[in-house]
């Protein structure tokens, strides 16, 4: 799913003052996804009932209802949490003070350990976005996906740039979704093994690299 998909910008949010604002986040909303995430991880959306959220957090029901309204208000909310804490833990072990092209190796390089530790996260994103029958709860996956893809094309554009890309934007968010399908693949083919995830993910730096001197290229000589 893309960027501007109208599946992904129609969907609703969980509700103003829970998970909709992750920097203002009441610590009872942090304990109910904490649980929410480690259940769906585990047993998967289906079959984690809001009953036993409520036990894993130690919270009622009513609080939970307090905080986002409904169960799927509570994944969708469970995946922009994870997805931003990912990026989050990616960003800090890749530091900020590098330039554009090692920062780019360096984001590639950390991916796959962190991927592992977020297994949880992965596992939930992969089983919804196969929920084809439910709209709703694929256009979440579909937002955590797009606002991945957004992020990564975010660290790839400069190197587009330089590489002297006609569109390094368009170029970069393409790159970014192929990541995306790729990473995705191979961490349900490692079963969110981290040393299996190294592996598999260890051409990916240069095929991404290798498509953009390529698309440079063919810009160079239209």
């Amino acid at each position: 799913m893309r960027l501007n998909d109208p599946a992904v910008d129609s969907v609703d949010r969980p509700r103003a003052g829970s998970a909709a604002d992750p920097d203002k986040i009441a610590p009872s909303a942090e304990a109910i996804l904490d649980a929410a995430e480690a259940l769906f991880g585990r047993r998967g959306y289906a079959s984690t009932s809001v009953d036993a959220i409520c036990a894993a957090s130690g919270l009622p029901v009513g609080s939970i209802y307090h905080h986002f309204g409904s169960k799927s208000a509570i994944l969708s909310a469970v995946l922009d949490r994870a997805g931003r804490r990912f990026f989050a833990e990616l960003d800090a072990a890749v530091g900020a003070r590098l330039e554009p092209e090692p920062r780019l190796r360096k984001y590639f390089e950390q991916a796959p350990n962190l991927m592992a530790r977020n297994a949880d996260y992965f596992r939930i994103l992969v089983a919804t976005l196969q929920q084809e029958a439910d709209k709703q709860l694929l256009a979440f996956a579909g937002q955590s996906v797009a606002a991945a893809a957004a992020t990564l094309a975010g660290v790839i554009e400069p190197v587009a740039a330089a590489a002297g890309a006609h569109d390094p934007g368009t170029l970069s968010l393409d790159m970014a979704e192929m990541t995306n399908s790729y990473a995705l693949g191979a961490a349900i083919l490692a079963s969110y093994d981290a040393q299996r995830l190294r592996e598999r993910m260890a051409p990916l730096y240069e095929l991404i690299r290798g498509a953009i001197n390529k698309a440079a290229a063919q810009d160079e000589g239209a």
